[in-house]
């Protein structure tokens, strides 16, 4: 019995030690990677474009396989007994069992043109595989940096809250001592309050954007998560209209793949010829048996097939011309899809531009603003400055802070989908 109290005392250490270090695993900080490779391993779209890939492959294989010799075991049977149909339609019944193959000689370029169409549609998944990882991405990046963005809020509006506490403490000291500072104590504790709802605001924010990137790693939305290492805010070198551009790539690929559907429509005119053989048993008149039948039903044969179409009232050539227009179509959107990436990468180029200079302003003036407040504060408290212009000095320390965060996060987007659409 001891022996037995030990065991659960041990499975239930074992157990404990088990969730702590699962515990400390899942509280670890992690890296914008790790963010990156969790969520690829979890995504649902990214499994289904891989998938699509797969089965392109197998029609490629297919197509392959098409243009070699087909061998498959082919039989019938026929009973018409006397007195039934004319026995020289019937044979009396017919029996067949052989081994055939069959081998295409000429198809006018119909199974090459089905093996370009084939890989066309394989590389067309490959894009839209790539389009939903580079979304992906984006996505990740842009959580990460809503989250960077409104953490940075948040130990900034924390820290002001801090400053313009202790500055209400004098107040509440000078009131307490007479002094007629009652409208400052007001106005400091209304700015308070605006604070401390901004503070909850970006809390709010900050727990939406580490829910959302808690589900696309497909962990729950409520567990803890913590970003270390920062956030990369410069993209990948990537050249503009190279394949790192999946819709042009998509694009290109369903052109290719017009091109054949073309190739396969004007095979139909050319000439076809196949061959065939076979070998086994094939006789007539099924209500007769005898053993030397066998011997005389057994043999084989080899024959040649011959196509070549001269008129089918104009469907050939409607097959053409719409292949001819899907080509058309399909070359159009690729000029479409283009012009799309490179309105995407100018318009993003520009932001980034635009956010890079911005930053370089507000990083010089939240030093000088919060000098401002620390001056302003130590003059009222001097005597010599209205606690109006602490307050106003306050605000702008604080607002310069919180506007640098938010610009070093919307640069982080721009970048991130700069280089979504190939930066140069």
């Amino acid at each position: 019995m001891a022996c037995g109290v030990h065991r659960g005392v041990a499975t239930a250490m074992m157990g404990l030690l088990c969730r702590v270090i699962l515990a400390q695993a899942t509280l670890a900080p992690m890296t914008e990677e790790d963010v990156l490779r969790r969520a690829r391993e979890a995504n649902a779209k990214l499994p289904q474009a891989s998938l699509e890939i797969q089965a392109a492959d197998e029609k490629v294989r297919e197509s392959r396989a098409d243009r070699w010799m087909k061998v498959a075991i082919e039989g019938s049977f026929l009973y018409a007994p006397p007195g039934g149909y004319d026995p020289v339609v019937t044979n009396a019944g017919e029996a067949r069992l052989q081994a055939v193959a069959r081998q295409p000689l000429l198809d006018g370029g119909a199974h090459r043109a089905a093996i370009d169409r084939a890989m066309a549609d394989r590389e067309a998944a490959a894009a839209r595989f790539r389009v939903a990882q580079k979304d992906l991405d984006v996505e990740i990046r842009s959580r990460l940096a809503e989250l960077a963005a409104a953490s940075a809020e948040i130990s900034v509006r924390r820290a002001g809250i801090d400053r313009l506490s202790r500055y209400r403490t004098t107040l509440r000291s000078r009131k307490a001592s007479g002094q007629g500072v009652a409208a400052d104590l007001l106005k400091t504790d209304v700015r308070l309050a605006s604070d401390e709802a901004d503070a909850i605001e970006a809390e709010s924010r900050a727990a939406e954007a580490r829910a959302e990137l808690n589900v696309l790693m497909a962990r729950p939305p409520g567990e803890p998560l913590e970003i270390s290492g920062g956030i990369s805010s410069s993209p990948g070198s990537v050249a503009p209209g190279d394949s790192s551009l999946p819709e042009v790539a998509e694009a290109e690929a369903l052109a290719r793949g017009a091109d054949a559907d073309l190739q396969t429509a004007r095979a139909e005119r050319r000439l076809h010829l196949s061959a065939s053989a076979d070998a086994g048993w094939w006789g007539a008149d099924t209500t007769r048996w005898g053993i030397d039948r066998w011997r005389k039903d057994a043999g084989f044969s080899f024959g040649l097939q011959v196509s070549l179409l001269l008129f089918d009232f104009g469907a050939t050539d409607a097959r053409i011309a719409r292949a001819k227009l899907d080509g058309r179509r399909a070359r159009l959107e690729i000029a479409a899809r283009r012009r799309e990436a490179e309105l995407a990468r100018a318009k993003a180029a520009a932001t980034a531009g635009a956010l890079r200079r911005e930053i370089e302003v507000l990083s010089r003036a939240e030093p000088s603003a919060r000098d401002s407040y620390l001056e302003a504060e130590s003059r009222y408290r001097g005597g010599a400055a209205p606690a109006l212009e602490v307050i106003d000095a306050y605000a702008a320390a604080v607002d310069a802070s919180v506007k640098l965060a938010q610009a070093r996060s919307r640069l982080r987007i721009a970048e991130a989908l700069e280089e979504r659409w190939g930066a140069p």
